[in-house]
């Protein structure tokens, strides 16, 4: 691909072929003056076959060899490999640059064709409103144009292209011919002013290549999105990190371009022409969205810009706007705490209250820790009955819940069923034991990794095995045991009493039965249905008691039902922990409509034990549901 002529300027425009060092590119877009004296521009990035097209796009910056780019690169040589800076592909400087016409070259058929249009006119040239030219000859010159508006020769517009490629040549192009209809045979006299408009445009340049983020990923994409408290917290301080990191290089950055940061981990700047050295005086009054009103009066640029900066970013996520300039904030700041007080302090228009980048920077990763803390309440209801059945006077079952506050961040719940078996005292002194064993075992000093949760669990069962085992003759239970910390939800089971989970109306049972029918139907030789009645639906395959030693694998988890060893809880969630005298009488889908239909759940705990009694119960009968409230932390 070869590069223009040295005699002419560079022209910068649409469907443009530029080589710029080692990288061929097409002009696709102009986005316009995005910081004051800089040119952007959407570029293909093209192979060194020029056939071949990357699959990347660029973003291509034209200014002045003395403006805002030279200082991006003196920035980015001092900041070195800085992986939140997208990298620098290329840069060259230009001696005549044409920038982005208002009328373009490759436009001129299409404008000739709807209206006249008057190009810069030579010396030896005489014009078109000369009072001494006549009507045929004005109407040859627009008979003249509109054959020739079908189609201008190359060499044409590369002879207008060099007409105004230098400053004293650079004409403005006016179109706005009057075009209201006249009875008038003669065009009517007009004036046309020259103006100068392009002679910095031909200017020596600086250009500098990178790559253009995807449109989707930018910030100005991401702020048109409702997000957390937790995510804006988080873009705004890796802004705010960025901007710590320039100040400790002596710089100083007083505007962001939406457009060109992409949000990610890290999110990445693809432009630094906002930053300042230090201690740099303007020379004149600036104001921008993002800019500390200190900036209108031409203030040296120092730290507390780039903390208004980060404020002001902060206060666009939470309202959905920017703030206005030199407007008082105290009324329009919605009064959330922590982020009040944040956007009040960096807001201030007095620069020394505003907080060091340092500081504010520390006090948004509080912050957002804060609003990250998942604030969970509990509602408990339950009910057990002895049922009707004469030969059972006393209650086998057994059940208990435990509350406790782990940190300032972390609480405890803890839900447990236990059938007792082998007769009156002993399955009743069975459910006691493995009952009271899981609710006094003292919480470990290390709690927080999933995988020590999974292990105490299991050390609980082994430990109410074994009492259960030197104290009970020929008796046991089932243990079902439910584990929240926070929002994360871990199960413990043995036997055939039932876990379940009720979620959006929609109830799944997250235990699995150990026993012989339960068995026999997942090996096919009974149906779900056929089960309910089977004359030996009432033998287990697991309890506690049974044997001296739990073998590997005998306490079942969640990753029997879910293929996971903890699950993550949502708002209203319910757990329902039931003996088998509950699920036996009344079936899934029922128990599901008492709890979605009903007001409480202890009216729902209490309806589903009520249709137990109403149809025999013939067994101990237990219920017991725990409710989640989830809110976000601030």
């Amino acid at each position: 691909m070869s590069s223009h002529p040295d005699n002419l300027p560079l022209i910068i425009r649409a469907k443009e072929y530029l080589q710029i060092d080692s990288f061929s590119v097409e002009v696709m877009d102009y986005f316009g003056l995005l910081t004051p004296g800089v040119h952007y521009f959407k570029v293909k990035l093209l192979s060194d076959d020029s056939d071949t097209i990357s699959p990347n796009l660029g973003l291509l910056r034209v200014g002045s060899v003395e403006g805002s780019l030279n200082r991006e690169l003196k920035l980015r040589e001092s900041l070195g490999d800085y992986k939140i800076v997208a990298e620098l592909l290329a840069h060259k400087t230009e001696q005549s640059v044409l920038i982005n016409p208002p009328l373009l070259l490759d436009d001129l058929e299409d404008n000739l064709q709807e209206q006249p249009i008057i190009l810069p006119i030579a010396e030896n040239s005489e014009s078109l409103t000369d009072n001494s030219t006549d009507s045929h000859q004005e109407e040859n010159i627009l008979s003249q144009q509109e054959q020739e508006s079908d189609h201008i020769p190359q060499q044409e517009i590369d002879e207008f292209a060099s007409s105004i490629a230098t400053p004293d040549n650079c004409l403005e192009l006016t179109n706005d011919l009057d075009t209201e209809e006249t009875n008038s045979n003669y065009l009517e006299e007009e004036f046309y002013e020259e103006k100068n408009i392009f002679a910095d445009d031909c200017s020596e340049k600086l250009l500098l290549l990178t790559y253009l983020p995807a449109e989707e990923k930018t910030i100005h994409n991401w702020l048109k999105e409702n997000h957390s408290s937790e995510e804006y917290l988080s873009v705004a301080i890796q802004i705010c990190q960025f901007l710590a990191y320039l100040n400790k290089n002596n710089w100083c950055f007083i505007n962001l371009i939406p457009q060109l940061i992409k949000v990610g981990k890290p999110s990445i700047f693809f432009d630094l022409t906002t930053a300042y050295p230090i201690g740099e005086t303007p020379t004149c009054g600036l104001i921008e969205e993002y800019y500390a009103p200190e900036l209108a009066t031409a203030h040296e640029f120092h730290e507390p810009m780039a903390s208004y900066v980060v404020g002001a970013f902060l206060y666009q996520c939470f309202h959905q706007k920017l703030p206005l300039p030199n407007q008082e904030l105290e009324f329009d700041i919605h009064p959330i705490p922590r982020i009040y007080q944040l956007l009040k302090i960096c807001l201030s228009p007095v620069p020394e209250e505003r907080f060091p980048l340092s500081q504010l920077r520390d006090l948004l990763v509080e912050t957002r820790k804060l609003f990250s803390i998942k604030k969970i309440q509990w509602q408990v209801a339950s009910n057990s009955t002895i049922g009707l059945s004469t030969s059972r006077l006393s209650n086998e079952d057994n059940y208990g819940v435990r509350q406790q506050q782990l940190s300032n961040s972390a609480s405890l719940i803890m839900g447990v069923v236990a059938d007792g078996m082998g007769g009156m005292a002993q399955g009743e002194i069975a459910s006691q034991i493995a009952v009271k064993t899981v609710l006094e075992e003292p919480i470990p000093q290390q709690f927080s990794a999933e995988k020590s949760r999974a292990d105490w669990l299991i050390s609980l069962f082994q430990k109410a095995n074994e009492s259960i085992s030197h104290t009970v003759k020929d008796g046991g239970t089932t243990l079902s045991l439910v584990l929240a910390i926070s929002d994360s939800l871990m199960v413990a089971h043995v036997g055939d009493s039932r876990i379940y989970l009720l979620r959006q109306g929609e109830i799944k049972q997250i235990s699995e039965d150990h026993s012989l029918v339960a068995m026999l139907v997942a090996s096919g030789q009974i149906t779900p249905a056929e089960s309910l009645e089977h004359p030996d639906r009432n033998i287990l395959t697991k309890s506690l008691g049974s044997t001296r030693r739990l073998s590997e694998g005998y306490v079942q988890d969640l990753r029997r039902t879910t293929n996971q060893l903890s699950l993550t809880l949502e708002d209203n969630d319910i757990l329902l922990l039931c003996s088998d005298g509950v699920w036996d009488l009344v079936n899934t889908e029922e128990i599901a409509e008492f709890f979605i239909s009903s007001q409480s759940l202890q009216s729902a705990v209490d309806q589903t034990i009520d249709r137990v009694l109403a149809r025999g119960a013939s067994d101990n009968a237990t219920l017991l549901a725990l409710q989640c409230k989830i809110q976000q932390g601030s």
